[in-house]
């Protein structure tokens, strides 16, 4: 037989050995070899390839010979391609009902290689074999009970994998549903602003999301160490009290001590018996008990700096001049306080079923087993965060301020005066200085002692703070001199203040020097300058108002000089 073109032969066959041998016997003219190792992916290559024949094992890991015969005879595009099944079957039936669906014949295995391209030139050519009419219609009765045996038990599988997908999706949903209640619990407490609305909110979210019957959050108290009720759903609050365990009790350090979170299914599982009959108290079967902290051995505490420093760069504008040193002072507290427990032990929550007694799953308990360790990573980030403000707020105010007057410090005075002139240049707004000096201050202190000098540097401060307007700065100058920045003030009004002041502090009741014989009293004296009359740089105001001052005691104290 003369071919015009390549002769398409597609090989369906499972074993690998196989389909190597027919690969190297088809692999030359005029043969075209195609390959496929299952039934169904063998069929889809036929409706792309549209081979001229196609050369099947009869017995395949997916079809039957016969049921692959009758689906490839009963698509349009294959109906009329000729099958030769392989096989080394001895099996009348069989071989029988694959002739029936539709097989043009056999090869058998083991195939002769030198015959076997021309045994498939045969059938090219018509070779077919066939049965007689009464044995066909044997065979075909067979064939069409074993294709409904066949399906039946198709079918009957099918149920049973359905059962099985239809268990594997409630599954999923539930899966899906505890991840959405978990991200939704973590989302609200990313909210949160303070570890005690962390602390509420991580409860109220559990029983709402969870649907628990009773949560609690159990506080450390750092006076006595004990475990203690601080806020619950589902505990009456008068109740809480008489629940109290020891939190440095052995048996609760080795219970916390590589985890967070146990599934308590039975009581007996807690050895001690002191916790056990607090748990038999409130009668609790099946629980959740979860340290809402770092077990011992994960606690690294490292260095500082690196830690911490990523979170002070949302703080570090707030603080003036950014000075170095401010930031070692609080980095220095915080080296105290990261080595500090307490940082880490942020209390306990318990959780049931009280009243329905439903069982907590395992996936369940897997998913609150996220959710507290990392809501636990969350609650010391955010008590960490707490504590780096209040170090902020501390450190600004020591950074600014006189520790013995309580008003602003020498620093603070002149970074507000050049900020002060900065803005009467941009305004061209006037403003004053009063620099202010306690007279025969030197002599009280020598005669009385520092603690009383102390004393009278306080009362005075605390008089000009209460005598000057809101947008005054009263400033601590050195020693027993204050200054004050009079914002849109003339020299004239400045004048007028410096007086009052200066009447206030002579009328008010300060211990006078009774054992000198001059009879020297405790008053205050001041010199004025104003911007831009006086200069127009913190130097020449300030040389000003000194001059004014010095002038107010060579004259006689007690008094109020300005500027010539």
């Amino acid at each position: 037989m003369k071919q015009k073109r390549d002769i398409k032969v597609l090989h369906i066959e499972d074993d690998i050995g196989d389909r190597i041998l027919l690969r190297k016997v088809l692999s030359k003219s005029p043969f075209q070899y195609f390959e496929a190792s299952t039934g169904m992916s063998g069929l889809k290559i036929a409706i792309t390839e549209k081979p001229d024949i196609i050369i099947m094992d009869i017995d395949l890991p997916d079809l039957r010979g016969d049921e692959l015969t009758t689906k490839i005879k009963n698509t349009k595009e294959l109906e009329k391609v000729i099958v030769v099944a392989l096989t080394a079957m001895e099996e009348k039936d069989i071989r029988e009902r694959t002739i029936v669906a539709g097989c043009n014949g056999f090869i058998t295995k083991p195939i002769d290689v030198q015959k076997f391209p021309d045994q498939l030139i045969q059938f090219l050519e018509g070779k077919k074999e066939i049965i007689d009419a009464e044995e066909r219609e044997i065979h075909g009765s067979q064939y069409q009970a074993a294709v409904v045996d066949r399906l039946t038990n198709k079918i009957q599988e099918l149920e049973v994998s359905n059962r099985k997908l239809e268990n594997t999706s409630k599954k999923l949903q539930g899966y899906n549903e505890y991840l959405e209640n978990t991200l939704s619990i973590l989302y609200s407490l990313q909210l949160c602003h303070h570890p005690t609305e962390f602390k509420k909110t991580f409860i109220d979210e559990i029983c709402k999301k969870f649907q628990y019957d009773r949560c609690a959050f159990i506080d450390v108290n750092p006076e006595n160490m004990s475990l203690e009720v601080k806020y619950a759903r589902g505990i009456e609050p008068e109740s809480w009290n008489e629940y109290r365990y020891p939190f440095n009790h052995l048996f609760l350090q080795e219970l916390f001590k590589n985890t967070r979170i146990i599934l308590v299914r039975n009581l007996t599982q807690i050895e001690d018996p002191q916790l056990r009959n607090i748990f038999k108290k409130i009668e609790s079967e099946q629980f959740i008990f979860a340290y809402f902290g770092t077990p011992n051995q994960q606690v690294q505490k490292g260095n500082v700096r690196e830690r911490v420093l990523p979170m002070l760069e949302s703080l570090l504008p707030s603080l003036h001049d950014k000075e170095t040193e401010d930031i070692d002072i609080i980095l220095g507290h915080l080296e105290e306080y990261l080595s500090n427990e307490s940082l880490y032990r942020a209390g306990f929550v318990f959780i049931d079923n009280y009243k329905s007694r439903k069982k907590i799953v395992s996936s369940e308990y897997r998913f609150l087993e996220t959710l507290v360790q990392t809501s636990s990573y969350m609650y010391q980030n955010l008590s960490l965060m707490e504590q780096l403000r209040f170090l902020f707020v501390k450190a600004e105010k020591e950074a600014i301020t006189d520790s013995l007057t309580d008003l602003f410090n020498y620093r603070y005075f002149l970074h507000q005066l050049n900020r002060e002139i900065n803005r009467g240049q941009r305004h061209q707004s006037a403003f004053s200085l009063i620099m202010i000096d306690i007279d025969f201050f030197k002599n009280y202190n020598d005669a009385y002692g520092h603690q009383a000098g102390d004393l009278i540097l306080r009362q005075i401060a605390q008089e000009i703070m209460q005598n000057t307007r809101n947008s005054d700065i009263v400033c601590r100058y050195g020693g027993e001199e204050f200054v004050i920045i009079c914002p849109e003030l003339s020299k004239d009004d400045a004048q007028k203040m410096a007086e009052k002041l200066r009447q206030i502090v002579e009328n008010i009741e300060l211990p006078q020097l009774k054992s000198i014989p001059s009879g020297e009293r405790l008053t205050i004296s001041s010199g004025i300058s104003s911007f831009p009359e006086d200069g127009s740089t913190a130097y020449q105001l300030i040389l000003k108002a000194d001059k004014a001052l010095y002038k107010a005691k060579e004259t006689g104290r007690n008094k109020v000089c300005v500027t010539g």
